[in-house]
């Protein structure tokens, strides 16, 4: 840093400890550098439960651009608080409160009457350019403006060497940290307790609750309890923990663009019941990508006609989209003039110097401090530029340019750059930023620090959050205006209590009671998509495992004789059906070969990474569906077994690949029963858990009915040697050898094995089972009152119902028409064609149970080896 040393949030202006960071102090000192380190890592982990991002590594705990992390992101917790005096806080929450109601001010007049631009208290220029202008209100009243633009708010400061604190940016159109604030001080109380004890602090419960009451008036009307929705970009944000922790804590339902739908100028959020109705919406998506109708923002999906319902006064937007004008860094000059102007009281908050250089005064600043002719460029010795950097006016998402260090290229590009529009920069003085103990690898180290309050509008009058976040920068890294772009640490805010300074007390509302629920009416249409094809992609692994399983069994011994070899061929066509592997014939192969080329389902580029892949990818989408053993236990898991493939021996070492394939078909086959056994004893049985057990349900029907027509398709099968072969790999395909062997014995006969593995209800490995639970799962959605699925739902259900029951219908039959032929074993080499309808019959089901929950998302997936496999995206 350049300028004046930054002073410690620990010591006063002479030297020494703060009062009350001597005790604090001592308690950290006995804990232990290593202990800190420890506990640190367990709060990463516990933020990592409960909001389903990783803890992120050192390196990328940055929030440059420069150094931006390609996400996953994640957030850790430093151990040491940032402590604020309650006079310091009461100080600060005079200013906040003062400075949203001048933001709100500034909002009515610039989409209003517009009288600070007649009487030239702003540029046109930065009004009309403003990223954060989103046409609406117009001065004649057409469009009415909202009872309010602002619900919440948000502001980063800074403490300078002076000690006073200055505001470093607004965050008015999210306004992301709340959340995370309130579980950094859960976290820290759990594992810190003894650093809380004696202390007496303020505490965060009571803002939130009048949060969550505030959110429950807005959208409160005569017929029903309200619809509140988080609206969020997805898991590829780098808010998307934020975005878990908050909607949780505020009762609000975590939806993606795609979840909700405007229908006759209403907002609905699309669930497996249908349409439910949205009273309040929280924003947490760029402003200008929310209606695509009305507004130009690109890469987020938006919901069309939003806007349209917001003026209509059918929805609430929290807070309204045009907030964002005001987080304009062009505006910081200006709103010391506007707030005696609007507010008639001169600001109680400092803004960190800026000047805007589209006037005069920034012209000749322009030429006399950021460009000198006479200075070198990258001279930061008698270089007073670089003090200063240069940001966008009219966009605060935009990269800053520092002008410390840089060359004479780089410099005079940008040089150009802005002499050619002057009026679309502002320059600001670096601050030089207070810095906080802070737990490093190596030792407690200074750290600058930027403090983020919250507040929120009650009602009635605005109140602020007593604690926060506070944002550590890694060493040798400017403190810059720009939002956070990746991985983060963070610290817990506290406030002390001071009788001088009571906290406003707010009168509890009673809550209208609330009717009792026992089904899962709201969850989001994709979330239900995604359990479902979740659990088909399970099913599809643990099915490629045990064929694979079986074929192994097959070569356990010495070179097969002709009769193994035929039915290694069968499982190799069932190999090649399922995309373990590309080629079918294996006849002259001796086993070290056999075993070389099925090596390949193991492969980089093999079917087990390509559904592990696919599965890590669906499970950030439920973070606030599943349960936190459930989470780690699909990803912990998963990506350990790809690390293991990952270290697969080479393939012309038969031997080691053959222990190597065992192994891995057992992990994989132990993974599905224990996540079976997770989700059957973790997740409620309405919801999310029966669209997880219908997609494993159909895929599974699916793949016994598929594997049967192979194995009875192969040339003179009818013979009995050879149908008793198939009839024996039909059994150990699907895990039914025991079974039958207790009900039959030693014999092998067609009627009794169709009947295990297609009609009979209490085997779970096979179709009859699948089906029934499918029919009882779906008249179970149709049963349904009215009041949490609309009739034509309901109907669909029913008719999906009779499907899976027709299905077992056709089923009997095949059955009965083995059972009753006396060839059974020519009677059965016939079905191979019937099985198929009957597969594709399950299939059609499948695809109809899309159209009546999911088919409003649009989405396309794909089973087997053709889909796209490549990793998501993962950017801010």
């Amino acid at each position: 840093m350049t300028g004046t040393i930054p002073i410690d949030e620990m010591v006063d202006g002479r030297g020494g400890v703060r009062p009350h960071w001597r005790r604090l102090l001592g308690i950290i000192s006995d804990i232990g550098h290593r202990e800190l380190v420890a506990r640190r890592h367990h709060i990463g982990l516990a933020l990592s439960d409960q909001t389903g991002m990783p803890v992120p590594a050192a390196d990328t705990l940055s929030s440059s651009p420069e150094k931006k992390a390609t996400g996953p992101f994640g957030v850790l917790c430093d151990p040491i608080p940032l402590i604020l005096q309650a006079d310091e806080f009461a100080a600060l929450e005079a200013g906040i409160i003062q400075r949203v109601k001048l933001q709100e001010a500034i909002l009515r007049d610039i989409f209003g009457p517009r009288t600070i631009l007649a009487e030239r208290l702003l540029p046109p220029g930065l009004v009309w350019a403003n990223h954060g202008f989103l046409r609406g209100g117009t001065p004649d009243g057409a469009s009415p403006l909202p009872d309010r633009f602002f619900s919440f708010y948000a502001v980063d400061l800074v403490r300078g060497p002076d000690g006073s604190w200055r505001v470093l940016a607004d965050r008015a159109s999210r306004a992301n940290g709340a959340g995370l604030a309130i579980e950094n001080r859960r976290q820290m109380t759990r594992v810190f307790p003894e650093l809380f004890t004696g202390q007496e602090l303020r505490r965060l419960s009571p803002f939130l609750d009048t949060w969550q009451e505030a959110l429950q008036q807005d959208g409160l009307n005569e017929t029903s309890n309200p619809g509140l929705a988080l609206l969020t970009p997805g898991p590829t944000s780098p808010h998307w923990g934020e975005h878990v922790i908050l909607s949780r804590e505020l009762g609000c339902t975590l939806a993606e663009a795609g979840d909700l739908t405007v229908r006759d100028g209403e907002l609905w959020l699309k669930t497996i019941r249908g349409l439910r109705r949205v009273d309040v919406l929280l924003i947490r998506q760029n402003a200008d990508t929310v209606d695509p109708l009305e507004l130009e923002g690109h890469g987020t999906a938006g919901i069309a006609g939003l806007l349209d319902a917001a003026r209509a006064g059918s929805v609430r937007l929290l807070n309204d989209p045009r907030v964002g004008f005001v987080e304009a860094p062009g505006l910081t000059p200006f709103l010391a003039p506007l707030c005696g102007h609007l507010l008639g009281e001169a600001p109680l908050l400092e803004n960190i110097e800026t000047i805007w250089l589209g006037d005069a005064l920034g012209h000749a600043f322009l030429d006399k401090t950021l460009f000198p002719p006479e200075v070198r460029a990258g001279d930061d010795t008698q270089d007073d530029s670089a003090r200063w950097i240069i940001a966008s006016a009219l966009n605060a998402g935009l990269p800053v340019h520092r002008l410390a260090g840089q060359d004479a290229t780089r410099r005079k590009t940008l040089e150009n750059k802005v002499r050619a529009a002057p009026w679309r920069y502002i320059a600001y003085r670096e601050p030089v930023v207070s810095v906080a103990p802070t737990v490093a690898e190596k030792g407690i180290v200074p750290a600058p620090v930027v403090l983020r309050l919250f507040a929120a509008f009650d009602g009635t009058e605005w109140t602020v959050l007593p604690g926060g976040t506070g944002r550590v920068f890694p060493e040798g890294e400017a403190v810059t205006i720009e939002p956070i772009a990746g991985s983060q640490l963070t610290k817990d805010v506290w406030v002390t209590t001071d009788e001088r300074f009571a906290p406003r007390e707010h009168a509890v509302t009673l809550a209208r009671p609330l009717p009792i629920r026992r089904s899962q009416g709201d969850l989001p249409s994709r979330a239900a998509d995604d359990f479902f094809w979740l659990g088909r992609y399970l099913e599809q692994l643990e099915g490629a495992a045990r064929l694979l399983h079986v074929v192994l069994a097959h070569l356990s011994g010495p070179d097969p004789s002709p009769r193994e070899r035929a039915d290694l061929d069968v499982l190799m066509r069932q190999m090649r059906s399922a995309g373990l592997i590309s080629d079918v014939s294996f006849s002259g192969y001796a086993v070290a070969g056999m075993i070389r080329e099925l090596s390949a389902a193991a492969g980089p580029d093999g079917l087990f990474v390509r559904l592990l892949r696919k599965i890590i990818r669906l499970v950030p989408e439920l973070t606030d569906r599943l349960t936190r053993e459930m989470r780690d236990f699909i990803t912990h898991n998963a990506h350990a077994i790809l690390r293991e493939i990952e270290k697969r021996p080479s393939r012309s070492d038969s031997a080691r690949m053959r222990d190597f394939l065992n192994g891995l078909t057992g992990r994989l086959l132990a993974y599905g029963a224990t996540l079976s056994g997770l989700a059957a004893e973790n997740m409620v049985r309405s919801g999310g858990r029966q669209f997880l057990d219908l997609g494993r349900r159909i895929e599974r029907a699916a793949t016994v009915l598929i594997s049967c027509a192979g194995i009875l398709e192969q040339p003179d099968v009818h013979q009995r040697g050879r149908m008793e072969g198939a009839l024996r790999l039909m059994l150990e395909l699907c895990d039914s050898v025991i079974t039958y062997r207790s009900r039959y014995f030693s014999v092998v006969q067609p009627a009794p094995v169709l009947d295990l593995l297609l009609l009979d209800d209490d085997n779970p490995r096979g179709v009859g089972f699948q089906l029934a639970a499918l029919r009882d799962s779906l008249s179970e959605l149709a049963s349904e009152d009215e009041s949490a699925a609309p009739a034509t739902q309901r109907a669909a259900s029913a008719e999906l119902a009779a499907s899976a029951g027709s299905i077992i219908g056709m089923l009997s039959c095949l059955v009965s028409s083995v059972m009753n032929d006396p060839d059974q074993d020519r009677a059965a080499a016939a079905l191979p064609e019937a099985l198929r309808q009957a597969h594709a019959s399950v299939m059609l089901l499948s695809t109809e149970i899309g159209r009546c929950y999911f088919a409003v998302l649009h989405s396309q997936r794909v089973v087997g080896i053709t889909e796209d496999d490549r990793p998501d995206e993962t950017g801010a």
